[in-house]
């Protein structure tokens, strides 16, 4: 930023003009107090911030990996390219504290915020309201997922196309590896090649052939298909996997597409919060009147952005990023979460840099109202981000990481584990650093939640089972239940309630129930089964 702003500033004597002086260090100022005041709050609320389940599984898939071998295995069953996790593969083989987690996401923020911050080319409070956002700041900011590494190598990709002189090759570069940091960029990677290397600066057939006569653009294209190949290779999904969460019985592609386009505006308006602050989303039927009205705000509200975008290279390059992006979603999850939908808001981001500045350039509305309109549409997200954040310093996200610190506190997380069901055993598993539980969705152990055919996520322990684990052990279970157990089943599966946890702000009814197993006397088989 130094460099382009000071050779701005030099007059024909070589000198620099004293405005200009005084504008470019209020300018630095500015972006270095945004920054630090960034890297402080963030700081706070990642400290205050319960990881959990995708955060706390990718630790434990790195920990729990003999080798690279054996990762790329686990990988075969998230769906998740393998960048990520093999950022945290050394330091889980080093420490046994999943801190690093946050730390590794936590320096990525800072770099997103830096470049976002110090693209001079918009103004000041756009650059401010962008890093403030829900989206850069809490869901990809505090939420310690592969989303925040995907956002910085895509934003750092094109501001080297953005540049001058343009850095090609280390843009390539940071697409190559954006591919494999979720294949939710991909699309968005795809975009970035075509509009701001392909079609840069100008649109037009010319300019097009003149690319396919370079060998650079071979080269490029040749890296980027490798990496997709890699890519590929890493997320290739075993025979037998199975997410449920994902699937809406009896929807047509058509219904898909209707229900995920309808999912997308309650991640970026200030209604029904309740609704959009649960990670999981729950799925409609079928498509139905509010599902179609759902669609309908959601393309209201996306050609809203549109409008107010500085050019028309900008808006083409949403509208290309959104239809991809969306297509993947259709093919992938069928209806996209609140994460997912972050790469629409660095999408934006990236846009909103794409002719910034120039003054030739015009929004579909006057220009002295996208200003007011794109302010309010980013004060949206600030206001969204700042009503997660309050919930984060107020209550816990869920109840696993005060479960995990009172089995540490009280001794019992030296005992055998019973987890069920396992959505909260990642959590459980990484802050108590417990190698491993007993499912009874799966009657395996085990550490990483593997999501295969056959595993029953309410199936209850049963008094054989904690029989063989307490012969096994030597020492009486602990079970962990995301449900109160009826007061038949304590009885009769010899159990004593040990700990309740807060309930966390993610979901209703997360609170989670530790049981001791008291050896009872021996109880015939035929009482579990009335």
């Amino acid at each position: 930023m130094h460099g382009d702003v000071a050779a701005q500033v030099v007059n024909g004597a070589g000198k620099i003009h004293p405005s200009e002086r005084i504008h470019f260090y209020r300018e630095s100022a500015a972006v270095y107090g945004l920054l630090g005041l960034f890297s402080a709050l963030l700081a706070l609320i990642v400290f205050n911030h319960e990881m959990y389940l995708d955060e706390a599984q990718a630790w434990l898939i790195a920990r729990d990996s003999r080798s690279l071998f054996e990762l790329f295995h686990h990988l075969h069953y998230e769906a998740h390219p393998a960048l990520w996790y093999l950022l945290l593969y050394l330091p889980a083989h080093f420490s046994s504290n999943m801190a690093w987690v946050q730390c590794i996401n936590y320096a990525l923020s800072v770099v997103m915020a830096w470049l976002i911050l110090s693209e001079h080319r918009l103004p000041v409070v756009i650059r401010a309201l962008l890093v403030f956002g829900l989206a850069i700041f809490f869901t990809m900011g505090v939420l310690a997922r592969s989303y925040m590494l995907a956002g910085v190598l895509l934003v750092a990709a094109a501001r080297c196309l953005l540049s001058d002189p343009r850095r090609h090759w280390l843009a390539v570069a940071f697409l190559a590896l954006a591919i494999n940091t979720h294949f939710f960029a991909i699309p968005i990677v795809a975009t970035i090649f075509v509009w701001l290397y392909c079609l840069a600066p100008h649109p037009g057939w010319s300019l097009i052939s003149e690319r396919l006569r370079e060998p650079r653009f071979w080269i490029s294209v040749a890296v980027l298909a490798g990496s997709m190949i890699v890519c590929y290779l890493s997320i290739r999904p075993a025979a037998d996997i199975y997410l449920p969460q994902y699937q809406v019985p009896g929807a047509s592609p058509l219904e898909y597409l209707i229900l995920g386009i309808g999912k997308v505006w309650r991640y970026f308006l200030p209604f029904d919060l309740q609704q959009a602050s649960r990670s999981s989303g729950e799925l409609a039927a079928h498509v139905s009147l509010q599902s179609v009205i759902d669609a309908g705000v959601t393309l209201g509200l996306w050609l809203l952005a549109l409008a107010v975008l500085p050019g028309r290279r900008s808006r083409w390059f949403m509208i290309m990023s959104s239809v991809l992006w969306m297509a993947v979603v259709s093919l992938t999850v069928h209806i996209p979460l609140q994460t997912h939908s972050t790469v629409l808001s660095v999408s934006y981001a990236i846009a909103l840099m794409i002719d910034a500045g120039n003054e030739r350039k015009r929004s579909w509305i006057p220009s002295y109202a996208s200003q007011p309109v794109l302010l309010m549409l980013l004060s949206i997200q600030v206001s969204l981000c700042i009503f997660y954040c309050v919930l984060e310093w107020q209550k816990p996200f869920s109840g696993a990481k005060a479960t995990a610190t009172w089995l540490k506190s009280s001794g019992l997380g030296l005992r055998a584990l019973v987890i069920e069901p396992q959505i909260v055993a990642p959590a459980i598993l990484g802050y108590t650093g417990v190698q491993s539980a007993y499912f009874p969705g799966c009657q395996c152990r085990g550490s990483i939640l593997v999501y295969r055919k056959g595993w029953d996520s309410n199936q209850q322990i049963s008094l054989d089972e904690l029989q063989a684990l307490n012969r096994e052990s030597g020492s009486s279970p602990i079970v962990i239940s995301n449900w109160r157990l009826r007061d038949e089943s304590v009885r009769l599966l010899g159990l004593r309630l040990r700990y309740v946890s807060p309930l966390g702000f993610a979901w209703d009814n997360e609170n989670l129930f530790v049981y001791s197993y008291e050896n009872p006397p021996e109880v015939k088989h035929f009482e579990i089964n009335q």
